[in-house]
């Protein structure tokens, strides 16, 4: 981590993170956000074009609290109480008090060592001194309607009557109190699916441009020194494949997660927002959507809060942002199952306990046989214990060890203020992070409406023939989900990669995709057309390990070996063109490699293979190649093990310890150790012919 715990959440004494905002007037020479058009310390006033809405059509904003000249300079005595007492007393549904007894009771004070303190007084969001006031115009979308100006008016009411936005204030009362602010532009974007439904999007990453010279309030925030949990694919999937059998999960979210989170009086001049479009101004008290260190402020606090369940016996927990997924055993299996997480406890100590990579925090375990690390969002060392006596329960809770209501017995005391009408009761297939989990048949699936959700996007990008770098984003980021259950789709997102890498500092200006994209999306609109698109989920399971080796000699030809036997192909003259190289020939014999060992029959499911090549063997770990031709490969390579049920993981072995060397450039051992002949993929061949077959 690039900060320890306490500096990232506490208040440890730093420039950035004590040094109160100055005041209109008091700025020397060593500035950090520079004047930029829309700056002032005097107030002016903003107008729109006038789009022929009258005022009378719109809901109204509550009015500023400055009347006259002098309260401009002294803002009202109710505003200075407002403000006097948020200071004092932070806005949120957390009880400090409870938190602090609990962790306590639990022995977790020493983890989270700042948390109590910062719900007392707030959070450090990572947010600077600003030195120039900075008051861009909001985005003009929401001026654009009627209907945008009263979706706009209602967020900004709603904030006013929940007493997160302080205000309105002018210009210079906002000065008068917090010193010098910036505003980031705020904007309405649709819901997706939601006809009528908008988003207010305050993009705190603005301005965009390296040359402004005024940077954004996010350009200053490292969201890695704000690290907690993730409940990924890889942590729940391990954890639902080692729960006893007759297991349940169910699903709890938090009500406006970021908003419950605090920030300190010295963060508020960067959370500043434009309420109006003259001189009206709200200072935001908590953490939002679209502030770089949000989802880490959060995050730290859900962390607690999964660990004081666990501190309880209920669980296991993991959490995406707002959203729990807590899972319960019949109590049957207690003994059985929590000797299981003493021994995982172990193995994560002698790991070396939490780790962190970016802005993620985890456990490690043990290797499991495919080699792959045992992730973990806790490290196991609370049991898990039996409720069941503890209070009356219906007939559907009697075997298993706890149940909704013993969940609201830690969050009621924690002030966790969940949204009722998104829990989701326990059963065998709990949804969560946009899949649908089946415990009993040990399988992951894409639900309907996320397939015809993602459907629906290809649809729309194929309505257009240019696309700008966010519309390749939001689309390759839904696929790249996607995968997760259909992973040969993997390979059917090289397109959409390459052209995220073609918009350099032109992220509006739109372009064609590549000429392969078109295909690609037709394999994933088939893909998602499938009924009940699914996979096992992917926890332990026994690898075979054959001793199977692949190499390719651009000057020769392939080979492969498994045990002691061997086969080759020989290169036929002209093979090195259409971008294929000598790393799609390395692919062409992995891909011999696995069609061999299939026709052995492999003893396991998952089989183990060898090669020289990092760009085959790492280009398999993730499924795809950004060669073309070598893609291909493994795109057939997908289709074939998928078609039955099997899977291949690949390792690096170096060339001089590579059994295949000799094969693939003519060095042949005995005839009799000849691998039985296999049938040569018709895409290649044009391109190579066994050993034993004539030369063309």
């Amino acid at each position: 981590p690039s900060q320890s715990a306490l500096s990232v959440w506490g208040g440890t004494d730093t420039i950035l993170r004590n040094a109160p905002s100055p005041r209109p007037g008091t700025v020397g020479r060593h500035t950090r956000i520079a004047t930029a058009r829309g700056e002032s310390s005097t107030p002016r006033a903003l107008h729109y074009v006038s789009n022929g809405i009258a005022p009378r059509d719109v809901r109204q904003l509550p009015a500023t609290t400055c009347t006259n000249a002098q309260a401009v300079a002294n803002p009202t005595t109710e505003s200075n109480r407002a403000l006097s007492l948020r200071r004092s007393k932070p806005l949120t549904p957390y009880n400090p008090e409870a938190w602090q007894r609990l962790l306590r009771e639990a022995g977790l004070l020493s983890k989270y060592p700042n948390l109590v303190h910062s719900l007392r007084h707030g959070f450090f969001a990572g947010i600077p001194r600003i030195y120039r006031t900075y008051t861009p115009p909001n985005n003009a979308s929401i001026t654009a309607t009627v209907e945008s100006r009263n979706v706009f008016a209602d967020v900004i009411n709603k904030e006013f009557a929940k007493g997160r936005y302080l205000g309105p204030f002018s210009k210079a009362e906002v000065e008068h109190e917090i010193g010098y602010f910036q505003t980031s532009l705020l904007s309405l974007v649709p819901k997706p699916g939601k006809p009528g439904k908008f988003r207010l999007v305050q993009n705190l990453s603005a301005p965009h441009a390296s040359s402004s010279h005024t940077p954004s309030i996010n350009s200053f925030i490292d969201s890695d020194r704000f690290p907690a949990t993730w409940g990924t694919f890889a942590v729940v999937a391990l954890t639902i494949a080692r729960l006893p059998p007759g297991s349940q999960g169910a699903v709890r979210d938090v009500a406006e997660a970021y908003r419950t989170i605090p920030v300190r009086p010295d963060q508020w001049p960067g959370l500043v927002v434009r309420v109006g479009d003259d001189d009206r101004f709200a200072i935001d008290t908590s953490a939002c959507f679209g502030l770089a260190s949000s989802a880490g402020l959060y995050g730290h606090v859900a962390d607690a809060g999964a660990d004081l369940f666990r501190a309880h016996g209920l669980g296991p927990v993991s959490k995406w942002v707002d959203d729990h997924i807590f899972f319960r055993i019949r109590w049957e299996h207690l003994d059985g199952y929590n000797a299981l997480r003493r021994s995982w406890a172990a193995q994560i100590s002698a790991s070396g306990g939490q780790r962190q990579g970016g802005g993620r925090l985890w456990y490690r375990g043990s290797l499991m046989p495919d080699d792959r690390a045992e992730e973990f969002d806790e490290d196991a060392s609370f049991p898990i214990l039996d409720h069941s006596a503890t209070h009356p329960r219906p007939p559907e809770d009697w075997d298993f060890t706890y149940n909704l209501v013993d969940i609201d017995r830690i969050s009621e005391q924690l002030g966790i203020p969940w949204e009722p009408s998104k829990d989701i009761p326990f059963s065998s297939e709990p949804p969560f992070i946009g899949f649908a989990w089946n415990i009993e048949s040990q399988t992951v699936s894409i639900p309907p409406g996320k397939c015809q959700k993602y459907r629906d996007a290809i649809i729309k990008w194929e309505a257009k023939s240019t696309h700008n770098l966010e519309e390749v984003r939001q689309l390759y980021g839904r696929l790249l989900h996607a995968s997760l259950v259909l992973p040969a789709g993997r390979a059917y997102l090289t397109g959409l990669e390459a052209m995220l890498g073609t918009f350099n500092d032109r992220p509006f200006m739109p372009r064609h995709p590549p000429r392969h994209v078109a295909g690609d999306l037709a394999w994933w609109k088939s893909a998602l057309n499938a009924p009940n698109p699914s996979r096992p989920i992917p926890g332990p399971r026994s690898v075979d390990d054959p001793r199977a080796f692949s190499d390719a000699s651009s000057g020769t030809g392939l080979g492969i070996v498994i045990g002691d036997r061997w086969r080759a192909w020989l290169l036929i003259p002209g093979w090195k063109r259409d971008g294929r190289d000598i790393g799609w020939a390395e692919a062409l014999a992995f891909e011999l490699l696995v069609l061999t060992i299939i026709e052995l029959r492999p003893r396991h499911a998952c089989f183990k293979v060898f090669g020289d090549n990092r760009g085959v063997v790492e280009g398999w770990w993730k499924g795809r190649s950004k060669n073309q031709p070598t893609n291909l490969v493994f795109r057939r390579l997908h289709d074939t093990l998928g078609s039955r049920g099997l899977s291949c993981i690949t390792r690096y072995v170096a060339s001089g310890d590579n059994p295949a060397d000799g094969p693939s450039r003519g060095v042949y051992p005995p005839r009799h150790l000849m691998l039985p002949i296999i049938s040569i993929p018709q895409e290649a061949r044009e391109f190579i012919v066994d050993v034993n077959e004539p030369s063309p």
